[in-house]
């Protein structure tokens, strides 16, 4: 004689997996670090800069020489302003204390070299520190990241 033994098994419903998916994203979104937002700041400060002087690049290129970027030192803050036809455009200002150190106007000639002889321009907040590198002879715009230090 064989005896069948029957285990009582509970299926579980999809509604189940996704309010427990759900908590358990919950609860691992609280236990992480959000990061330091000193370094979210400075970050997308210095993309922001590296991006308008690409586009004062391109004008520049495009005949519109009377674009540029310039610093503007105040009191309490730094900032940068692009300008184009005499008038202000923009005005950025840098992320509270952070430091601004490089060319002081950044401008191209029509064939996308820059009128200085290229420079290095640094953005720093203590340990935090980036560099925007505008090469000499092609008028390229570079972003030095943490990635390419040693």
């Amino acid at each position: 004689m064989r005896r069948y033994t029957y285990e009582k098994r509970r299926n579980v419903t999809l509604i189940e997996v996704v309010i427990c998916m759900s908590i358990i994203i919950i609860i691992s979104t609280l236990c992480f670090f959000n990061g330091d937002n000193k370094n979210y700041v400075l970050n997308s400060f210095t993309k922001q800069l590296c991006s308008d002087i690409r586009y004062v690049r391109k004008c520049n290129m495009m005949g519109d020489l009377k674009t540029y970027i310039y610093y503007k030192e105040e009191k309490n803050y730094i900032s940068y302003i692009l300008r184009s036809n005499s008038k202000d455009i923009k005005e950025v200002q840098l992320p509270k204390g952070a430091s601004l150190a490089g060319l002081s106007k950044i401008s191209f000639k029509q064939d996308g070299t820059p009128i200085s002889k290229g420079s290095t321009i640094k953005v720093y907040n203590g340990i935090i520190k980036k560099e925007i590198t505008i090469v000499p002879v092609s008028g390229r715009v570079l972003l030095k990241e943490g990635r390419y230090e040693a």
